[in-house]
């Protein structure tokens, strides 16, 4: 249920607390439980926080063939998916470059990434 401190949005949310810039689009650079957890936490405070919309924040996730083939969880929860290679980290999670190219394709405004 939501809570007596909600937010008809991120704008007005961010503006009440004297900030400038919001975060609603957010790059998941992870997979397995920790994207799991994470896009859940943020659902969770989404929806106390934002008169009950827990999709006032939406995530785009990487996912490799074999997360794919293995139909993972965090890419059932995903608003955007995009395929990355699959194999060692470097070659996906990992890859910094590969990370910023995709936050900026697909205009994320935040990024989430655990190191290896």
């Amino acid at each position: 249920m939501p809570g007596d401190d909600s937010f008809s949005s991120v704008e007005e949310y961010v503006a009440k607390l004297g900030g400038t810039r919001h975060i609603k689009k957010v790059l998941i650079a992870n997979n397995g439980i920790g994207a799991v957890k994470f896009i859940r936490s943020v659902r969770k405070w989404a929806y106390q926080s934002f008169l009950g919309n827990e999709r006032a924040i939406t995530f785009v996730v990487m996912a490799t063939p074999e997360d794919l083939r293995a139909n993972a969880e965090y890419i059932r929860m995903a608003d955007e998916v995009v395929e990355v290679a699959g194999g060692p980290n470097n070659n996906n999670y990992a890859n910094v470059n590969l990370i910023v190219d995709i936050a900026e394709r697909y205009c994320v405004d935040g990024t989430s990434a655990t190191r290896y």
